[in-house]
């Protein structure tokens, strides 16, 4: 249920406050709202409310957002919650069938609603006998063409769902209560609305896509794009439906042969000898867990339908009893099934259920992959490049698709949903947003540059550094010296430009040993060490998995050298523009400024530490991988400089386990950068928290920071703002005039921010559209304001934010979320690196971590490395 929030902040007793010695009043003087160490199911802080700004910067915008209203009567007061067992409970698509016919035939006047899994909701009482009621349904099975027996119970343990804090939470205000979102009402509107579109379209999650019905979108691989739509209940100044478009990989219907034509990018006639065990580990990777037809030509009454388990020994070699006789599969196929095995050096695949003493054993040519299976693997860089080649568009097809999904879920008209009295308007919300002005640029000598439309042009470096000793690594063979010559004198010429001074490089370096990399490439950087080398361009290779990894593993654990990598098509043919952006790395690692704001935000005039932070989890498919903390924080006046943390933590711990020691290192590393000032203003950037979080990260989070200060000093209570941002969303905006875009896939323009009508009534968030998009619809960011002991305004908080997205190295254009937290995934993806090509032991991480400590000549001496 929803309770009242921030009627009164837990108190800590007063303590005696350092007096700075500036004489300035005391940062942090909210003491009130820090809490005593509480038992861990004890929640002490309490998210803070709204501070409006009474005049909002920026002009206005009008906008339509892809929030649909949603009307819920009041008279649905109380909603009653059955839980349901069915056994067997797979396949799970057939759940929902099975408990609309058992719904249909003992309750034919009513209309519950199934989630799919245990729960079943009513706007009534069921009519149940000693609250229970079993039976048996049996039900068609399309996949084998067979009846199936499902046994259901259905029983009330007197378990309600409240409806009405919903109409509390939107009467809410700064001054009358302010509330969290009522989740289990969502999740009974969420599966009621549910309920339209899922008998029609494939259920993913919280998506439903149909099977391609034009021309096939072929991701390779295997695998195939199907179009759909994603929905959710949200709450803003009103109930909404958002909807949104979704794109999804799943395998395409193939048989056995053109699978491993397309998976081995092979032709038919390399498949006339066995495969090779790398090969087969290419294939039993796709294969596992996908469900198959199996059938032979010319026999349709072999058809079945069956999962399999593994990747298998070819027919010709693999035995196992038929009759008491001992044969090959092979054998099996000619003798017993009258047919002969055009392949029988390919692998079987290893089907049906696991505890049989004998496997069962199907020929590959005679499988068929089957079509509209969902997958929840992590897809190749090629197949998320097709996808987003396909999948975006401009926002006029993408407002279509959203209005065509609505008319074809057609909510209004389902049974179920007219039973709850819920509707869903049939248009998108129409709201007003501000653009916000975006703040010059300041390079060298006082050179002020204007953003337009989220871009501006690079200058001479603010804080030029020089480029003395060092070289190029060559370690593609494909890459001649003459390019690299070329490639050298552009990165000279350039860096002059931008005020750098680049001496020639030492003679290149060239070569990489194929079986061993990573010891080769140690070997190169010694040697490049030895001579007196402070920095290496390395030129990688496309034809050796994980150099990338190999070289930052060399460079950053084992030797100690600066590096900075290029792609090998970006030296043979180098560009103007791209050569500019490897400069605007390669200063930044030297402990150059490239830019800097020319007027700061009111918060960055005093000292004050910028944080991101993020944990990045491993991938659904991937196992033993642990997930990584990551936290950056700025050490300089201008928030240009960062420095990083990371920590291996248990996968999907949502928590940043060590943050009061990482937290302790940052305030230790800006002290000593600073002269010997604290900062009196610490605003953390928290990236990757779901809603649902929010109150435990910000109690654990918030404390450990607080527990960090005062390490450093027990009077050292600097004033902390926490903000969560939030990117895994589905809001988008579109402008209503055309003119107001920027565009030529009229998005809105860089800047857009909307801090009401979708955003929470009484406590702090808002969406910025920072960037311009370079292809598609534009997504805007969503940040909500979790802990601030300054009370920062909503539009101190909004310029904040927007002037930090000016603030990244790597390129001179506004980034789609601040520069701290940009960084913070930069980090995340270079601890991941330390680890992609070693076996980690997830039960000893402290270990681990020891094992990748990156040199201190790195991480202190230019902690701008991992740019």
């Amino acid at each position: 249920m929803a309770g009242a929030e921030g009627k009164g902040k837990k108190q800590k007793p007063e303590q005696k406050q350092e007096k700075p010695s500036s004489g300035k009043p005391p940062f942090g003087k909210k003491e009130e709202k820090v809490s005593q160490r509480l038992p861990d199911e004890e929640l002490a802080l309490d998210i803070p409310r709204r501070q409006k700004s009474e005049k909002k910067l920026g002009r206005t915008i009008q906008l339509e957002t892809n929030h649909f209203a949603l009307s819920i009567s009041k008279n649905l007061k109380v909603v009653y919650q059955y839980d349901v067992t069915v056994e067997p409970d797979r396949p799970k698509k057939m759940l929902p069938l099975v408990m609309e016919e058992f719904c249909r035939k003992h309750f034919p006047n009513r209309f519950p609603a199934y989630d799919g899994m245990k729960n079943l909701f009513a706007t009534a009482l069921l009519p149940l006998t000693n609250n229970t009621l079993t039976d048996t349904i049996n039900i068609f099975m399309p996949d084998n063409e067979n009846n199936k027996d499902y046994k259901v119970t259905v029983t009330f343990n007197g378990k309600k769902v409240d409806m009405t804090p919903l109409q509390e939470y939107f009467m809410a205000s700064p001054t009358r209560g302010h509330r969290l979102p009522p989740q289990d009402v969502l999740t009974v509107v969420d599966v009621v609305l549910r309920k339209a579109p899922a008998r029609t379209f494939i259920s993913v999650g919280r998506s439903f896509f149909s099977p391609p019905q034009g021309p096939i979108i072929q991701l390779g691989d295997g695998m195939e794009m199907y179009n759909g739509f994603y929905q959710s209940a949200v709450l803003g100044w009103k109930p909404f439906l958002n909807v949104d478009v979704a794109h999804k990989a799943f395998p395409q219907r193939l048989d056995g042969i053109n699978l491993l034509m397309d998976l081995l990018k092979c032709s038919e006639r390399d498949l006339q000898g066995p495969l090779r065990p790398f090969d087969i580990e290419v294939v039993d990777k796709f294969l596992r867990t996908l469900k198959v037809q199996y059938l032979i030509p010319t026999q349709p009454a072999s058809r079945r339908v069956m999962r399999v388990n593994a990747v298998d020994q070819p027919a010709d070699k693999a035995m196992f009893n038929h009759d008491n006789e001992r044969m090959t599969v092979k054998d099996y196929f000619t003798r017993i099934k009258g047919y002969r095995l055009r392949y029988p050096h390919l692998p079987c695949l290893w089907v049906g259920s696991k505890s049989r003493s004998d496997k069962i054993l199907l020929p590959i040519e005679l499988c068929t992959v089957m079509e509209g299976q969902a997958v929840n693997r992590k897809m190749t860089s090629d197949q998320t490049s097709a996808m987003i080649k396909h999948a975006a568009t401009n926002t006029e097809v993408r407002k279509n698709k959203i209005m065509a999904s609505v008319r074809n879920a057609n909510y209004n008209q389902h049974h179920v949903v007219r039973e709850f009295e819920i509707s869903v308007s049939a248009n998108m919300e129409r709201i007003s947003g501000r653009v916000l002005m975006p703040p010059n640029i300041t390079y060298a000598n006082n050179r002020t540059e204007k953003p337009s439309r989220g871009v501006w042009r690079a200058q001479s470096f603010f804080q030029r550094c020089e480029l003395r000793s060092w070289t190029i690594l060559n370690l593609d063979r494909r890459t001649r010296e003459e390019s690299l010559r070329e490639f050298s004198a552009m990165m000279q010429s350039e860096g002059r430009r931008l005020g750098m001074d680049i001496a020639p490089p030492a003679p290149f370096l060239s070569g990489l040993d194929n079986r061993n990399p990573l010891k080769s490439i140690i070997d190169h950087m010694s040697n490049l060490k030895q001579n007196q080398i402070k920095f290496v361009v390395v030129v990688l290779t496309d034809f050796v998995p994980n150099v990338y990894s190999y070289v930052k593993q060399a460079a950053e654990l084992q030797v100690g050298l600066l590096t900075q990598c290029v792609k090998s098509r970006n030296v043979f043919r180098p560009k103007n523009m791209t050569v500019i952006n490897i400069l605007l790395k390669v200063n930044s690692k030297l402990n150059g400024i490239n830019h800097v704001l020319t007027q700061k935000p009111s918060c960055l005039r005093r000292p004050c530490m910028i944080m991101g932070a993020d944990v990045t989890h491993p991938s659904p498919d991937a196992q033993d991988t642990p997930s990584v903390a990551a936290v950056t924080a700025s050490h300089d006046p201008t928030a240009f400089k960062y420095n990083i943390c990371w920590r291996l933590q248990p996968p999907r711990v949502e928590i940043i386990d060590d943050l009061e020691n990482i937290v302790s290192e940052q305030l230790k590393y800006f002290y000593e950068q600073n002269k010997q000032l604290k900062p009196e203003h610490i605003i953390f950037f928290r990236d990757g928290v779901s809603e649902g979080f929010f109150k435990f990260v910000m109690n654990r989070e918030v404390e450990a920071i607080r527990k960090a200060c005062t390490r450093m000093n027990q009077n050292y209570k600097p004033a902390i703002t926490f903000l969560v941002v939030q990117k895994r969303h589905h809001t988008r905006l579109f402008p209503l005039n055309p003119r107001d875009s920027e565009d030529r896939n009229m998005n809105v323009p860089a800047g857009t921010c909307v801090d009401e009508w979708i955003t929470h009534p009484t406590a702090t968030d808002f969406y910025l559209v920072s960037h311009a998009s370079i292809q598609g619809v534009a997504k805007p960011t969503k940040y909500r304001v979790l802990w601030d002991d300054l009370d920062m305004t909503e539009n101190d908080l909004e310029e904040l934010t927007y002037h930090l997205c000016h603030m990244f190295s790597r390129c001179t254009r506004s980034v789609s979320y601040p520069a701290p937290t940009y960084y913070a995934h930069l980090a995340a993806a270079r601890a991941k690196v330390y680890i992609e090509t070693r076996r980690v032991n997830v039960n000893n991480l402290q270990r681990e971590q020891e094992n990748t400590q990156i040199k201190d000549l790195i991480v202190k001496g230019t902690p701008m490395f991992f740019v």
